[in-house]
């Protein structure tokens, strides 16, 4: 291959990366605002059971925002003392489990214990479903099933609902709900919901 082939692709490759930061940390007017009374506090815990990599992406936001967070995938519900909030990521990855050594039913197991630990503290509980209609397979559907009717406040991407399954959730079970355009929006939305300057 010519090397001005590969220059081309090297530029090519570089300016998607640009746009894609840019588009995560830039903001969005698309944010829906936080729900009236709706509210959480700081310091902050995250999770990921089913191991999606949007963990990771969502920390960054946090620190675009200068707010550090107690961050890790394998988070046991002795490591949420000493928390506000407690942050579950709501989708699985058949290639996330696989590539961390776990399977579905422990993650299941722990997701629930986490929930269990977060309420006996009385630690409130956001759920964020930020990888759209990518993480709306059977992995993500069990989890969803098992802890989205659980959590006291719902983030979710627009294109991940498309079937109507959060905003029927949201009305059975009183659960506030944000529906995002992608996942950028969450910046905005952390600034409100947890008073970030």
């Amino acid at each position: 291959m010519r090397l001005g082939t590969l220059r081309s692709r090297g530029l090519v490759c570089a300016a998607v990366v640009v746009l894609f930061t840019v588009m995560i940390f830039a903001g969005s007017a698309y944010a829906q605002k936080v729900p009236a009374g709706v509210s959480a506090e700081l310091p902050v815990a995250m999770t990921c059971p089913g191991q999606a990599p949007e963990g990771q992406l969502v920390k960054l936001i946090f620190g675009r925002l200068k707010t550090p967070i107690k961050y890790d995938p394998f988070m046991e519900p002795k490591d949420v003392g000493g928390s506000k909030t407690l942050i579950i990521i709501l989708g699985g990855s058949g290639k996330g489990l696989g590539s961390a050594g776990v399977n579905l039913q422990d993650e299941m197991k722990r997701a629930d214990a986490l929930v269990a630990e977060a309420n006996k503290q009385k630690i409130k509980l956001v759920g964020i479903h930020s990888g759209g209609e990518d993480r709306r397979g059977e992995v993500s559907t069990k989890l969803i099933d098992l802890v989205a009717p659980k959590m006291s406040y719902l983030i979710v991407r627009e294109d991940g609902n498309k079937d109507g399954l959060f905003t029927k959730l949201s009305g059975e079970k009183k659960i506030p709900l944000t529906l995002i355009k992608g996942t950028q929006d969450l910046s905005d939305v952390f600034k409100e919901l947890f008073k970030i300057q």
